[in-house]
């Protein structure tokens, strides 16, 4: 018998069964969406990398790495994902597993970086003009509450200074020297797509939320800034804000707290000696010590009226996708006292941009809303002032005072509703009500539709607007001002505006890859419209019981300028081999502003580059990674500051304070304007050399730019024949102005190794102007007593001092009213005053570094003026101490001059008093750490930073008149400058 089992029998459908079972199984599995997720770094520095866009191919399926680099995204195994991030190469890699960790290579040093230039975008390889692009991380670190701060000292050419240290003060843009005389030295700004100016209404730039911003992309020369034709004369400045995000949401908090402080103070007599001093000014005056009547306190008044200010500013932000429809919603609030006592700034804002797309992505639509809120009680800054001229021997209150309890000089005069000398300063601040608020709003909606028969064809469509709309009241106590005890006014003002700027814009955008001659064609055609309208209400005054005072209602209840701007523009991209770019660009612009005949300007542009690198000779150079040479020549044109229609005869209004009495009524009169039917564009012609360069990989990389601009047909308010042409001033084309200069941009890694690595950047700038031709005599800058410190003259920068040659005794003393006679015609008079330096830097250098280790970073940002002066002329004489009934302190320099009397008019103008104000200044330093996912540890979107700072930490100057760099966007100064105070801060940053 056999015993051996039977074997059994394996049907060919068994076997065919179960091998498609296991041939299924896996592409089961492969087929199922798993969660894949990872952490995102830079190739090089290691560093997270937040914003990453993860996408998968041919899926509706997305997301955005966190604060810390880390994702999360479904997806099934085999799909590929793509990693994609602005100033970063693309990178594709087929899902395996659920972990899949990313190092991206940055792109902005092998020049695939995606660069906003105006009414588009290009590869930074593919520039042909001076454009410097700011992204968010390189952004200046520390506690920013402005959005300009972000990009201070970053930029060669550029010049950002705050225009004041009050709490929400903006800040002044000088890029390249400015370009004009009396218009406008603003550069454009466009946010979002949306142009405006900085005459389009107050702090438009300062209001903006800095968490919000993605990017500054700066247009320099006029091959880059033509295509804004007539707004582009002093430069473009592109702000993108953050976009929507895809995929979960995200949400970040930022929270900061700051304390500030006036660091500045003039160098004045205290009460002590102020009380010996006046002994000798008693006799210098011929009158009794008792008639000073010196009090016996010890007040120092600069004390008095500042304070240690605090500042809470906070944003949050959230950032996703529904299904299609990729947001971002951001809210900030800022809450920030001045140093100068009583001043605040309140400002909310809320953003909302939604970029959803259709059609198979044919149709892209951004949709961008800015909302802010403004409100701010304004501290007097006359106060600053009287505090540096007012009694150091007298107190701050008096019980017995009629004026609110403030000791005020009237209270030993005969008259006590007359105001002998300076108001307390203390009382300014604190008894003055002034207050401001303002609504504004910011936005656009951009089509662009990639055509679907023609794929090479793209229209856009861009209508926007920025409308505002601000209120300013004024209240002071009947017994604030003491001429008003005796008829019980109280003084009540009101001051309101509107402004309603709208445009729309059409491009065509043509694009064609032409393989069989290796060559690109990029052409753009484009219209665009842009009207602006002012309203200004006025308002009647009132008396302590609310009552109209008589005479001050206005006949009129509101004022509307308004112009239009309309303009065709064009450019043209050729592209040969990769290596030669050829760009032109054509824009003509008509404004309402001028007369028919001179209505349109032309403004056109061509530019070239080289790739040198990409050359045979090059191309392996294992140290030269990249080597650019680009040169360009453009025309730009301006024309701010120069009223809406001054080529028809018109009626202003004339001066609130003068009226007519006719009948029972006060008429505010009109007073008519003078026309000039041949006023026309101020243009700027500019030339461009420059090389962009990058070593060992680009871990060193810059640029070198040379400039030559010259401005024709200058805009100028001169003086012309009192009743000529009912007027006495106006505007006019006088000259011509040119500017030449450098520009060097250094950036390297100096030092990767392991987890520490060392980042520095450097930038300098060279600029000198010259006025070429005036058509009138010598143009007034900034005036001082009766005459003029800062001229404009021919052969000579704009702005340079005009002051007399001060003689000195054998010690090198300054010899009181004793000036050189440089013509030798034994007189002493304006013939015998020179011209010498200029109230603006010659060089402005910037410096960054950066240590990193691990989780732990450090940075700091210094900046230096060189070769700027500055006028400061302090009370340095002994008759000012008493001059009548008035009282005034004087500096400590009178123990150094000696000098005496305050009439002496040539002093006034002695170069003496000018200083060269050149200083080195450390801007900022902030220490951070990044504590990782500390709130949930069970999601890699989790993110805690803390971080600490200090702003205006020290300054190094021979300058003795406070903050140089204040003081010099005046030319002159006294000491009474509000000026930006040292903070420090802590700010905490969430991301979950």
């Amino acid at each position: 018998m056999n015993t051996k089992p039977k074997r059994k029998r394996t049907s060919i459908a068994y076997k065919l069964s179960c091998s498609l079972i296991i041939f299924l199984i896996p592409l089961l599995f492969f087929g199922q969406k798993i969660d894949v997720r990872g952490t995102i770094i830079d190739g090089v520095t290691k560093a997270s990398l937040p914003g990453v866009t993860i996408t998968i191919k041919n899926s509706t399926d997305g997301a955005i790495s966190d604060y810390s680099g880390n994702y999360q995204i479904k997806a099934a195994t085999g799909d590929i994902a793509v990693f994609s991030f602005l100033g970063y190469a693309t990178v594709e890699k087929k899902i395996t597993g659920n972990i899949l960790n990313i190092s991206l290579q940055e792109t902005s040093k092998t020049l695939n970086e995606v660069v906003v230039i105006g009414y588009g975008s290009t590869k930074k390889k593919d520039l042909t003009g001076s454009v410097t692009q700011v992204n968010a991380k390189e952004f200046q670190k520390g506690f920013v509450t402005n959005a300009e701060q972000l990009i201070a000292n970053k930029v060669p050419g550029l010049q950002i200074t705050p225009v004041s240290g009050k709490p929400g003060a903006g800040s002044s843009f000088l890029l390249r020297g400015g370009a004009s005389l009396s218009a406008s030295n603003n550069p454009l700004f466009v946010i979002d797509g949306v142009p405006i100016g900085l005459s389009d209404g107050p702090g438009v730039i300062s209001a903006l939320n800095p968490d919000d911003i993605a990017s500054f992309s700066i247009l320099k020369d006029a091959s880059a800034a033509a295509i804004y034709g007539s707004r582009g004369s002093n430069g473009v400045i592109i702000i993108t804000t953050k976009a929507g995000g895809k995929g979960d949401l995200k949400v970040s908090f930022v929270s900061k707290f700051s304390a500030s402080s006036n660091i500045y103070k003039q160098d004045l007599l205290s009460g002590d000696q102020y009380r010996e001093v006046a002994k000798q000014a008693s006799i210098v005056a011929g009158v009794p010590i008792s008639d000073f009547k010196l009090g016996t306190a010890n007040t120092d008044w600069q004390d008095e009226i500042y304070q240690t200010a605090l500042t809470y500013d906070n944003s949050i932000s959230f950032t996703g996708g529904i299904k299609a429809l990729p947001y971002r919603f951001s809210y900030g609030f800022l809450d920030q006292d001045g140093t100068l006592k009583t001043g605040n700034f309140k400002r909310n804002t809320v953003t909302l941009n939604i970029n959803p797309t259709f059609f198979d992505d044919h149709l892209k639509v951004n949709l961008n809303v800015k909302g802010i809120s403004q409100k701010e009680r304004r501290a007097d800054e006359s106060a600053i002032y009287t505090a540096v001229t007012f009694d150091p021997t007298q107190s701050v209150k008096d019980p017995n005072s009629i004026y609110g309890g403030y000791w005020q000089y009237s209270e030993f005069a005969s008259n006590p509703a007359v105001l002998h000398g300076h108001n307390n300063p203390v009382s300014i601040l604190e008894q003055v009500q002034d207050r401001t608020s303002s609504l504004r709003s910011i936005g656009n909606l951009q089509l662009d539709y990639k055509v679907h028969s023609f794929p090479d064809l793209s229209i856009k469509i861009n209508s926007g607007y920025d409308v505002a709309n601000g209120t300013w009241d004024y209240y002071a106590p009947a017994n604030y001002f003491p001429v008003s005890i005796s008829n019980g006014y109280v003084s009540k003002g009101d001051l309101g505006y509107k402004t309603e700027n709208v445009f729309s814009e059409t491009t065509l955008n043509y694009s064609k890859e032409i393989k069989s001659i290796d060559s690109r064609i990029e052409a753009l055609a484009g219209y665009s419209y842009n009207d602006f309208k002012t309203t200004n209400y006025f308002y009647p005054s009132y008396d302590v019981d609310g009552n109209v005072q008589p005479g001050s209602k206005p006949n009129f209840n509101f004022d509307i300028p308004q112009n239009t701007l309309i303009s065709y523009f064009g450019r043209l991209i050729y592209t040969f081999k990769d290596k030669y770019v050829l760009t032109g660009t054509y824009r003509t612009d008509g404004s309402s502003r001028f007369s028919p005949k001179t209505r349109w300007g032309s403004f056109p542009s061509v530019s070239g580059a080289w790739k040198i690198n990409d050359e045979k000779f090059l191309v392996d150079s294992k140290v030269i990674s990249n080597l650019k040479f680009r040169i360009g020549w453009g025309v730009t044109g301006q024309q701010e500051g120069i009223g809406n229609y001054g080529y028809i005869p018109i009626y202003n209004l004339g001066a609130s304070n003068i009226k007519y009495p006719i009948g029972n009524n006060f008429i505010q009169g009109v007073d008519p304007s003078a026309t000039d039917r041949n006023r026309k564009w101020e243009q700027s012609t500019t030339s461009n050399i420059g090389l962009d360069w990058g070593l060992f990989s680009n871990r060193i990389y810059g640029s070198f730019d040379v400039y030559h601009r010259v401005t024709d047909d200058l805009l100028n308010d001169v003086t012309i024949p009192s009743g000529t042409d009912f007027a006495n001033n106006i505007v006019k084309n006088i000259g011509s102005l040119e500017n030449r200069g450098l520009e060097v941009n250094v950036n390297a890694l100096l030092v990767k190794k392991g987890d520490f690595d060392w980042n520095l950047g450097v930038n300098y700038s060279y600029n000198e102007n010259k006025i070429t031709k005036l058509s009138v005599g010598d143009d007034s800058g900034v005036g001082l007593l009766s005459g003029n410190i800062l001229v404009n003259s021919v052969g000579y920068s704009r702005n340079t001092f005009f002051v007399y040659h001060q003689v000195y005794n054998a010690q090198g003393k300054p010899i009181e009213d004793q000036m050189v006679d440089l013509n030798n015609d034994g007189l002493i008079n304006e013939k015998d005053r020179y011209r010498t330096e200029s109230s603006s830097p010659k060089h402005i250098i910037g410096f960054n570094t950066a240590f990193n280790y691990k989780k732990l970073a450090l940075g700091m940002a210094f900046h230096s003026n060189l070769g700027q002066y500055v006028f400061y002329k302090p009370n340095d004489n002994l008759s000012a101490i008493y001059s009548g009934l008035t009282r005034n302190n004087i500096d400590q320099s009178y123990f150094e001059t000696g000098f005496t009397q305050a009439g002496n008019v040539n002093q006034q103008y002695s170069d003496y008093y000018l200083q060269d104000a050149s200083f080195l200044k450390m801007d900022n330093i902030n220490l951070s750490y990044d504590f990782g996912n500390l709130i949930n540890p069970k999601k890699d979107n989790n993110k805690v930073i803390l971080s600490a700072s200090v702003q205006n930490v020290f300054v190094i100057t021979d300058f003795t008149g406070g903050d140089p760099e204040a003081s010099y966007n005046w030319g002159s100064n006294n000491g009474a400058i509000y000026t930006a105070p040292r903070t420090y801060s802590l700010s905490l940053n969430l991301n979950f």
